[in-house]
């Protein structure tokens, strides 16, 4: 019978795994729901308060502030930092050809306008930081800004 499907007293550990992550799956989802019941009180509070203040604001009207993961799913941990480091070496780049590169090694099409935009921003703020930090030079401004390594000490001797 090479169809036959086990019956779950069959397969004790599968029917069990699948139970735990069951109840831990609906357990993660009771927290959240919790934290999101939390999280619009606390949104109540501040709208009666922002109303006490200003009278006329219509808290409902003000935009949205979206939280953007430190990391995408896309990139792998410092993945976004190396390809930074691996193109300055190479002389001069822009945060669009990095991005434009990188979702073509990952096989992204560049279609998909939200997803570019994320990419670019990624690479846009990872410069900025290594800028911050002294590891990296701006060269002009705008939509052509262009970066570069910055000079080490040894460099300048």
């Amino acid at each position: 019978m090479q169809g036959k499907i086990p019956l779950p007293d069959e397969q004790p550990v599968a029917v069990n795994a699948l139970r735990n992550k069951r109840a831990q799956i609906a357990g993660m989802i009771a927290m959240h729901e919790g934290e999101a019941r939390q999280l619009r009180t606390e949104l109540i509070h501040i709208d009666a308060v922002l109303r006490l203040f200003d009278p006329e604001t219509d808290p409902e009207g003000l935009p949205i502030r979206k939280a953007f993961p430190r990391r995408m799913a896309y990139f792998a941990k410092g993945e976004v930092s190396r390809r930074v480091y691996d193109a300055l070496r190479d002389g001069t780049t822009a945060a669009n050809e990095l991005a434009e590169a990188a979702m073509t090694e990952k096989g992204i099409s560049e279609d998909d306008r939200h997803v570019r935009r994320d990419f670019v921003n990624r690479f846009h703020n990872i410069l900025h930081h290594m800028r911050r930090r002294g590891t990296t030079e701006k060269i002009g401004n705008g939509k052509g800004v262009r970066w570069k390594l910055a000079p080490t000490e040894r460099d300048l001797l």
